[in-house]
């Protein structure tokens, strides 16, 4: 290996365990939302032996749609269980994330992004330099390390980054005629998100691209390794969902439409401007500038990131700006062109010199931009899950059930109590619910986040005793979160007075 690329490496791998660290010291450490609790609840479930949550009293509780009241934030009632939950996210990344927490404990997943960081820089210094040279590939890791959606998807326990370093991983290896490897890992990525299974056709294609000899052995050997992840998908999705097509996300075409195309044109074309800088874009321009090789693995790679960008236009749109994370794996692509381009641009005009000094500049930006947009910040704003979960776990009792929504996934993940999610709860059945719980010594309480208060009030103060909210909480978590008693409302009418343990944690 040439001293260039020696140091090449040496760089881009500082920047791969640079944005690890970043996820580490600035990760959330937290399930909160429904991806992250699909994905850790889902994990746990296997790494105790099982393919799903599932609930100790789903058979017998009698209220209404009991199996849909038990199934927590980003879960859905099994369909094949009925004292289980399904997961609505795919459970490629559980199977990734079970063998980390049975090994090491329930913590352990949370390594797994930080972890992808590292895969997803060097693909991107591996992909970039065989275009255009070491060099490249250092801009190519630089500007990935430092992209806004990549720095706050870090943090996170969800599967973007994962997603994007597996395919950049495959793409790499498949330019390296590594066709097995490749394969294997287009597998495990189809496994992670099955909609971007089109890519396995760009992954195939490879040994026509790099035109090898016998390259239609080398494409059925491709096709032969990605045939364990594409199997273990409709074997979970037989298992979880009852069907080896069927998925936690219902129909497909419910989800994905033509009409869906202008509305995510627009956002993802915003965002990319407003986040990015249109900074990919310039990797489309590599087709024109080189010739031979070069040219075929721009036009191959471009066509692959084209194929990611045409399946998510026709997703279900969302405005905000960080579902940009779904576009990763062609960000990611364009972005490796990005760093060949601009090598080669800069050297024909012989201002090379210019070109670190640009990715400098570009990778400030893209911090600024990630830190302007709350990435340095999630630890903080999605702590509140874990310390939520902690003091239910110290406070309240082993047995307890927590009626919550928005925290169910954290008092299920982080404090091991059951969950009950008032907003699928026949209002009419809220007294009965809690009075049926006590008496089979499952003591309920009442978790809320502020936000969710009054449309709890709306949903059951005609319905409930309890629904009006009418007596101090129990507990109040840093004027975030309120835990209320059910049993303390006729105490306090009654005028026993007690004082709210008010908990303002750092």
């Amino acid at each position: 290996m040439a001293r260039s690329d020696v140091a090449g490496v040496v760089v881009a791998a500082a920047a791969a365990i640079a944005l690890a660290a970043f996820g580490i010291v600035r990760g959330t450490w937290s399930v909160g939302g429904s991806d992250s609790s699909c994905y850790a609840l889902t994990a746990m479930a296997m790494a105790e032996g099982r393919l799903q949550p599932v609930s100790a009293f789903a058979a017998e509780a009698p209220w209404p749609n009991a199996p849909l009241t038990l199934a927590p934030g980003g879960f859905i009632p099994s369909p094949v269980r009925a004292d289980a939950a399904s997961p609505i996210c795919a459970p490629g990344m559980a199977v990734l994330m079970a063998p980390m927490a049975m090994l090491l404990g329930r913590d352990a997943i949370f390594w797994l992004v930080p972890l992808s960081a590292i895969v997803l820089v060097m693909a991107c210094f591996f992909i970039a330099r065989q275009v255009s040279g070491a060099t490249a590939g250092v801009i190519a890791a630089v500007l990935i390390a430092s992209s806004p959606i990549v720095l706050y998807q870090v943090v996170q326990p969800m599967n973007d980054v994962l997603t994007a370093a597996l395919w950049m991983a495959a793409f790499a290896l498949a330019m390296h005629r590594q066709h097995f490897a490749s394969g294997l890992l287009a597998g495990v990525a189809i496994l992670v998100r099955p909609n971007l299974a089109p890519l396995m056709l760009a992954i195939a294609a490879s040994p026509l691209v790099l035109q090898r000899a016998r390259a239609w052995r080398a494409i059925a050997v491709t096709f032969a390794a990605a045939i364990p992840g594409v199997l273990a998908m409709f074997a979970l999705n037989g298992a979880l969902y009852g069907g080896a097509f069927a998925s936690g996300y219902g129909d497909a075409n419910r989800l994905f439409s033509a009409s869906n195309i202008d509305d995510n044109l627009v956002n993802f074309g915003g965002t990319l401007l407003q986040t990015q800088y249109l900074v990919p874009v310039i990797g489309l321009a590599a087709p024109t500038l080189f010739t031979g090789s070069a040219r075929r693995l721009s036009v191959w790679l471009i066509a692959a990131a084209l194929t990611v960008i045409a399946i998510y236009a026709l997703y279900q749109p969302y405005p905000e700006w960080w579902y940009i994370r779904f576009l990763l794996p062609a960000i990611a692509l364009l972005l490796a062109l990005t760093g060949a381009v601009m090598v080669h641009a800069a050297s024909r005009a012989r201002m090379g010199g210019l070109v670190p000094i640009a990715a400098v500049v570009l990778a400030i930006l893209g911090i600024r931009t990630a830190a302007d947009r709350q990435a340095f910040d999630l630890q903080a704003l999605e702590g509140r899950y874990r310390t939520t979960a902690q003091i239910v776990s110290e406070r309240l009792p082993p047995d307890a059930v927590l009626i919550t929504v928005w925290q169910s996934g954290s008092v299920r993940f982080h404090a091991d109590r059951e969950a009950v999610m008032w907003d699928s709860m026949d209002p009419a059945w809220l007294d009965r619910a809690v009075a049926w719980l006590s008496s089979r010594g499952r003591p309920p309480y009442l978790l809320f986040e502020r936000r969710e208060e009054g449309e709890f009030r709306s949903r059951f103060r005609d319905h409930s005793e309890y629904g009006a909210l009418d007596w101090p909480p129990r507990i109040d978590i840093n004027r975030q979160v309120r835990i209320y008693d059910p049993g303390d409302r006729a105490r306090y009418l009654a005028g026993e007075a007690y004082a709210t343990d008010n908990i303002r944690p750092r």
